[in-house]
């Protein structure tokens, strides 16, 4: 299980969250101002390195790589910004957050 605290990137957390689960295939919750992974099947490890790539991955995509650090200390991932850049968006409320599972 890896926990990833977005408190410095909120505007963006929900389509984090649904860019990261997807790219690692793991099942995300939402927290306040965090959201956590949790594997698929019980022997499934989440590889940390995996997580922050993607995370790394999503903010380049959205030219935000540059103003934001993403640091890994064993199961927890913080995303901090570099010098005080903070994501301009509005937060959309979420309905509902559903995951396909091929069906």
């Amino acid at each position: 299980m890896i926990t990833v605290d977005c408190s410095e990137v909120l505007p963006i957390k929900h389509e984090l969250l649904i860019y990261v689960s997807d790219e690692i295939g793991a099942i995300p919750v939402i927290k306040h101002h965090e959201f956590i992974l949790s594997p698929v099947e019980d022997d499934d490890i989440i590889d940390t390195s995996h997580v922050t790539t993607s995370i790394n991955e999503y903010l380049d995509s959205i030219g935000e790589g540059q103003n934001f650090r993403v640091i890994s200390k064993s199961e927890n991932v913080i995303i901090k910004s570099i010098n005080g850049k903070k994501i301009n968006r509005s937060i959309q409320p979420v309905r509902s957050l559903r995951t396909c599972c091929g069906l």
